[in-house]
């Protein structure tokens, strides 16, 4: 894949065609306040890397909704499909904004994926440094190809160091971790999560901890003690924080209990998939 130019940080333009489907459908278009990197196609080894058109989509945390001109990530598995990996799709950026919102200090991202989550960690101002660990090399060369952070300015790129290695057993040589964020899994709240999280903390010792899928873990947790949106709900979210015993991002996120509630609420009803 040759090199493409070097994208630049600019306001999310939906396509008019996006506008039209979302007007028609009495739906919003999907538009994120976040860095959105342009994402050329391509491809290393078994991973790939390409872009999608318009269609209609669920958030995670928000309702349906028009996407258009989003990116994705995918790996050719062992039997010649394809799995997505990670995308730039509503549920990806709402389901992982938490991580770039409350970042700081020396951050620690376990799993690079298209590196959306470390350039916007490294664009907030309370970050001072991203230590990215990734353990495949193909997945770093393909974001090495796309200059993701060659969009960013100078004062947040050189706060990224790209470290390859196994998120399950890497620790910190030196600076203390202040924020740790989360993300290997093929799908959200796989059974082992909760447990590989908290190994990854138990090496890493930072601060804060949040991971991809977090609110889910925490919904099942918190479901066996009360029903969502219940005048108990807010202490068995609480209780279910404390079972973890990680030192998790919630408290830090005024009204989450009612965020876990509306992520279950979402996740019941299935979402639509994202058209070509």
């Amino acid at each position: 894949m040759s090199a493409p130019p070097s994208p630049s940080i600019l306001p999310f333009a939906p396509q008019p065609s996006a506008s039209a489907l979302a007007q028609a459908l009495g739906v919003p278009v999907f538009t994120p306040h976040w860095h959105m990197p342009q994402y050329p196609d391509g491809a290393v080894g078994p991973w790939q890397m390409k872009r999608t058109g318009v269609g209609l989509d669920r958030g995670y945390h928000s309702g349906p909704c028009v996407t258009s001109g989003s990116a994705v990530l995918m790996r050719q598995s062992a039997a010649g499909g394809w799995e997505t990996w990670m995308s730039l799709s509503p549920m990806e950026v709402e389901s992982q904004e938490l991580a770039c919102r409350h970042a700081q200090g020396h951050t620690v991202v376990m799993g690079l994926g298209m590196g959306w989550v470390a350039a916007n960690i490294a664009l907030q101002p309370s970050v001072e440094r991203v230590t990215v660990v990734e353990r495949d090399g193909d997945v770093l060369e393909l974001f090495g190809r796309c200059r993701v952070l060659e969009g960013l300015p100078e004062s947040a790129a050189r706060k990224v160091e790209l470290v390859q290695a196994d998120a399950l057993q890497w620790q910190p040589q030196g600076a203390p971790v202040d924020f740790l964020y989360a993300d290997i899994w093929l799908h959200l709240a796989e059974p082992q999560t909760l447990a590989e999280v908290q190994r990854m903390q138990a090496n890493v010792q930072a601060d804060q901890v949040y991971f991809w899928g977090q609110e889910l873990v925490l919904g099942a947790m918190a479901s066996a003690q009360a029903a969502p949106g219940t005048p108990a709900w807010a202490d068995a979210v609480d209780r279910a924080v404390r079972e973890t015993d990680l030192p998790m991002l919630a408290q830090a996120e005024e009204g989450y209990a009612n965020l876990i509630a509306r992520v279950l609420q979402l996740r019941s009803q299935g979402r639509h998939p994202a058209s070509a």
